[in-house]
């Protein structure tokens, strides 16, 4: 599933390529296999131009003049592709999207069809409960608010990391990376952390985020930009998905647990359990 850094990534290359261009045309390949939120449909969006695009959580907002939104999410396996008009159209592909200026057309492709594409009305969008109940971005979140969402909760570190409703955007991958920087395993209870354990975790967390999105995120298995460039921060992995290779700083042999029905990879030497 792409996580906060290559949603990001693509959010940064939708603005560099259609804000300002107006779709003339919608197509819509097999619709019952599109999953979508909302009853408006996807015609109130032509001939209007493109106003924003950004990102929130693992959510890309596009606006547009007159008073509608595209909320898209990519799941497990969708895809955004900006491509000449020419290509050929692929066995997964759902939507594409035909500008009135240009050659160019964006496509919507989802392998597993986990993702959604639905158009909402601007004037409510942040009154919507995915955005309503979405805990903060954690770019942006404070020590202060950082401590006072953590330190009084007893479910499991890496549980809370995952939840969009505790902090926005986080997935396995950079859950299990910042757990290791910051050197805690991820089965602690967030209670039983100190101050400073959570203010590193915090830390950690931004600077994994950032040096991701610098590096164009992480392709595991099909990830790629808006363009179709995989990213190179897979190479930075220290622990996820490497169960059963040494670690990077100690090297002992990095496990898997699954921790809330979720795989959790870590290093049982430098993240040992009571490390609070």
């Amino acid at each position: 599933m792409a996580e906060l850094p290559e949603v990001e990534i693509i959010t940064q290359d939708l603005k560099k390529t259609i804000i300002g261009k107006k779709i003339k045309r919608i197509e819509e390949i097999c619709p019952e296999n599109l999953r979508r939120k909302s009853s408006i449909g996807l015609n109130e969006i032509l001939n209007k131009k493109i106003t924003s695009i950004k990102r929130r959580g693992k959510y890309i907002v596009i606006s547009f003049s007159k008073g509608y939104s595209l909320l898209i999410h990519l799941g497990m396996t969708g895809h955004l592709f900006y491509k000449r008009g020419r290509e050929p159209i692929n066995k997964h592909d759902l939507l594409i999207f035909d500008f009135l200026s240009g050659k160019n057309r964006l496509i919507y492709n989802d392998i597993r069809r986990f993702g959604s594409v639905t158009v909402v009305d601007s004037a409510v969008l942040q009154k919507l409960n995915i955005f309503n109940k979405m805990g903060p971005e954690p770019l942006m979140v404070t020590k202060e608010e950082f401590l006072r969402i953590f330190r009084n909760r007893k479910s499991k570190i890496k549980s809370l990391l995952l939840d969009q409703k505790i902090i926005a955007g986080l997935g396995n991958i950079y859950a299990d990376e910042a757990l290791f920087q910051a050197k805690i395993h991820p089965e602690e209870r967030a209670n039983t952390l100190s101050e400073k354990k959570l203010e590193m975790l915090r830390g950690s967390i931004k600077r994994i985020l950032v040096k991701a999105i610098q590096e164009g995120g992480s392709t595991i298995i099909n990830y790629c930009n808006l363009f179709g460039e995989e990213g190179k921060y897979q190479n930075y992995h220290k622990v996820y998905s490497r169960k059963g290779l040494p670690c990077a700083l100690c090297g002992t042999t990095i496990e898997k647990i699954r921790v809330s029905q979720r795989s959790s990879f870590y290093c049982p030497k430098c993240q040992k359990k009571g490390n609070i």
